[in-house]
């Protein structure tokens, strides 16, 4: 079976998985949907129209990301499959260096098993065609991770290490593991990659300090700290992501199992603590565990792949092993497309409509409200958000990092349609509710099985 896996044999069925995944994501790449992806291509206009992020308008994260969009929105414009190509090809990207890793360091099957555990987990199926961010820093992360540990090249470690800091700060928790690795390797060397990293990293925090006046560090840093606790939410979360995953966890969980662990002992070192670190944050997310996930899939498909080769010589037990794997594997991959395609990839129900009736009110309106949806709205109508005020997020205000209050009072007097969510998001609020009674007009409510009910005001 070996054999039949080697050479050219392997990248065949490696683009097999490619082109299976995309076929799965298809649907969802050309389905504009509520969330907080819309955020960042709105914020990615703003760029190309040359504001400057932290100084002219709120944003929570280190800037790559939104300059990213900013290069997409100046040559194709508005285009939602070209925006939601980004995480698709970060995975597929992610996919084949996971593969060029294991291939090189632990032979064909080993590489195939992890691409296929990583490329068919529930999580980088459905989170590639939203852009969090995490997926391009954790591909940044494992091309790193690549050319430091199969080619020996640290300062392109480095780099690749550096472009993933300043995409997402999840990152820096891994890489700080694999930097105390190659401290402890060799001075040398660790000098040659942290060098790289830390340039990339400091250079760009500092630019970003001076430019903003010191925005950047409240926004990036300080917001985060000041978050408020989610509680049980968190531990669900955890839960959620461990069931809808399982395959995943349950293979990589047979490293207990495996000849040779010392093999996988940086992949571990970086995935325990980073899945420890998770639970210690204030609010936690499911796609936050795409940046283990790579790591994961390594030891999961090393360890799936030792198992297959101890059981070679007793051909019954390979075949009830095989036979138990490819059905567990097929139930729950058909489970999880079913899914996708009924439910996680359906779009924005009322979009459309919500489009056409923004579409019909007078230009020099503009939006505001609900942050997963008026961006996309905005977007899809060629209309601009009031303030340059994107992220409406509720944590944005209870942490203090803006207020509230403040912002309604600079509300007042523009033109602008304000749309938001019944008892979700930003009309929680009670100045909102007040600044919706004194300041404005009922238009219309859009009721949508998905989102709840969409109402929307004109407000002077």
């Amino acid at each position: 079976m070996v054999n039949l896996l080697r050479g050219r044999n392997a990248y065949f069925l490696l683009a097999i998985f490619a082109f299976a995944f995309i076929a799965i994501a298809y649907k969802g790449i050309s389905a504009p949907q509520p969330g907080d992806e819309n955020i960042y291509y709105y914020m990615g206009r703003l760029v190309s129209e040359g504001k400057i992020p932290y100084k002219d308008f709120f944003y929570a994260h280190p800037p790559l990301q939104i300059y990213l969009i900013a290069a997409l929105y100046k040559i194709f414009g508005f285009n939602i499959i070209v925006l939601k190509s980004l995480p698709l090809i970060s995975a597929l990207v992610s996919a084949f260096f996971i593969f060029k890793i294991a291939k090189e360091k632990f032979g064909e099957l080993g590489a195939l098993a992890s691409s296929l555990l990583f490329l068919f987990s529930y999580s980088v199926m459905f989170n590639s065609v939203f852009f969090f961010g995490v997926e391009i820093a954790a591909a940044f992360l494992i091309i790193g991770m690549y050319f430091l540990l199969n080619k020996k090249q640290y300062y392109i470690g480095g780099l690749f290490f550096g472009l993933a800091s300043i995409s997402r700060l999840l990152a820096l928790i891994p890489i700080t593991v694999i930097l105390l690795s190659v401290f402890f390797s060799g001075r040398k060397n660790f000098l040659k990659i942290s060098t790289v990293f830390l340039s990339i990293f400091v250079s760009v925090n500092l630019l970003f300090i001076a430019i903003s006046h010191g925005e950047y560090a409240t926004s990036v840093y300080k917001f985060h700290l000041l978050k408020s606790s989610g509680g049980d939410e968190n531990f669900q979360e955890y839960s959620d992501i461990i069931k809808l995953n399982w395959i995943l966890f349950a293979a990589s969980s047979l490293f207990i199992f495996a000849k040779d662990k010392k093999r996988l002992g940086l992949f571990v070192a970086v995935s325990i603590p980073f899945l420890i670190f998770l639970l210690s944050l204030k609010r936690l997310f499911g796609f936050y565990f795409l940046m283990a996930f790579p790591f994961l899939a390594i030891i999961g498909g090393y360890s799936l792949a030792q198992i297959l080769k101890k059981l070679q010589t007793n051909k019954i037990l390979l075949t009830a092993f095989i036979s138990l794997l490819s059905v567990a594997f097929a139930w729950n991959l058909t489970a999880d497309i079913s899914f996708l395609k009924q439910t996680g990839f359906t779009g924005f129900e009322r979009g459309n409509d919500m489009k056409e009736y923004i579409d019909s009110q007078p230009k020099e309106l503009m939006l505001f409200g609900d942050s997963s949806s008026v961006p996309l709205l905005a977007l899809l109508t060629n209309r601009k958000i009031a303030l340059d005020f994107v992220d409406t997020n509720n944590q944005v205000f209870m942490s203090g990092i803006k207020d509230i209050g403040k912002v309604m009072d600079d509300l007042r007097g523009k033109n602008i349609l304000f749309i938001i969510r019944s008892k979700e998001g930003i009309s929680r609020f009670d100045e909102v509710k007040k600044f919706l009674n004194s300041n404005c007009e009922f238009l219309s409510q859009f009721s949508d099985r998905s989102e709840g009910a969409y109402m929307m005001y004109k407000c002077r």
